[in-house]
């Protein structure tokens, strides 16, 4: 495959020649426009003034990252399975930390955040931090008795993790726990062309319960809150159950609805190969709005004045930045693509 876009773009076109799966990177890009939607609904035009913006706010936090953290254990199951020696443990382990630290570090360093650790790139810390967690529990489990005993691991992963409260670890590593399973024991292999749109109809009336419910009024719903932990010691599991069961239905719905149209790779599946580097960016392009000078001067362009008139255009004002923004993610990786230096600490590619 030649190194500059040009080539990359005859790519695509083959799913068999660049060795990855269309409908895995194509649920990542649907997946990661859920993430754009929900930032920018939340920090550049705010919808929450209205009941549908407040409604798809907790619909999206739900199910959009522990959507993106199943993929990654589903994603990851193979990997893990060919550490056999300490070599391979280490290999996977370097290439994890350049693939998402070092960009990571390289746009903190760009912005000037200090705190890497609980930079606007929080999730992809988290993310390397379950990767390298399970890959040496994995590797210690093999070393002690010669062969992958995938159930140990995984136990004894969710005991290590699942009272962490930092980067919301012990909230994700549950649905990461569920990827490696769904891998595991082919969930996903073969298209099921009603159960899985059954299912994800189940998950959405389960939202629609836990709405009317009103639990999401209970601050300690949100995991951006309180974890296993901190529920378990206010008496709140159920709150913890109840959001894990949700997000897992609606995940298990989506994954599989785009498993069933397992179609030739697009630019859309291509698109959906650099998720990690989309999430960068549009990070980076909304820091602005974080600064009280420049959101006075946004809320008072035309822009924002026409757009924020009416709950209608509202949601169509929302609907362009996502489109914008995506577009110029797009863009910015495509630029990086060209030269090897940015590959490696934009794009976190070493080829």
């Amino acid at each position: 495959m030649k190194e500059d876009v040009t080539g990359n773009m005859e790519m695509y076109k083959n799913v068999k020649g660049g060795g990855r799966v269309a409908w895995l990177d194509n649920v990542k890009m649907y997946a990661m426009l859920w993430v754009i939607l929900g930032h920018v609904m939340t920090i550049v035009i705010k919808t929450n003034v209205d009941l549908s913006g407040r409604v798809m706010e907790h619909f999206i936090v739900a199910f959009n990252m522990p959507l993106f953290v199943m993929l990654s254990g589903y994603s990851n199951f193979n990997a893990f399975n060919r550490i056999v020696d300490k070599q391979g443990l280490w290999n996977f382990i370097k290439k994890s930390t350049i693939r998402i630290l070092l960009p990571v570090v390289t746009f903190c360093v760009i912005g000037m955040t200090p705190n890497f650790l609980l930079s606007p790139f929080w999730f992809l810390n988290m993310i390397l931090y379950l990767m390298l967690g399970f890959s040496v529990i994995h590797f210690v489990v093999y070393a002690l008795h010669k062969q992958h005993l995938f159930g140990v691991s995984l136990l004894i992963f969710v005991l290590a993790f699942i009272g962490l409260n930092v980067l919301w670890i012990g909230e994700m590593c549950t649905y990461y726990a569920v990827g490696l399973l769904c891998k595991r024991y082919g969930v996903f292999d073969r298209p099921r062309r009603f159960l899985f749109p059954v299912i994800l109809f189940v998950g959405i009336a389960l939202f629609a319960i836990v709405w009317s419910s009103g639990h999401y009024s209970i601050k300690e719903s949100s995991f951006y809150h309180s974890g296993f932990s901190q529920l378990l010691s206010k008496g709140y599991l159920f709150l913890w159950a109840e959001r894990q069961i949700l997000a897992i239905v609606l995940c298990f719905g989506i994954i599989g609805i785009f498993c069933n149209y397992d179609t030739r790779y697009t630019l859309f599946s291509w698109m959906g190969s650099y998720t990690l580097s989309f999430y960068i960016f549009h990070a980076m392009m909304l820091r602005p709005f974080r600064n009280d000078i420049i959101l006075d001067y946004f809320y008072n362009s035309v822009f924002y004045q026409f757009f924020y008139s009416t709950e209608i255009l509202r949601w169509c004002g929302v609907l362009i930045v996502v489109a914008l923004m995506t577009a110029a993610s797009w863009g910015l990786i495509c630029l990086c693509e060209k030269w090897k230096w940015s590959r490696l600490f934009c794009l976190g590619k070493l080829k």
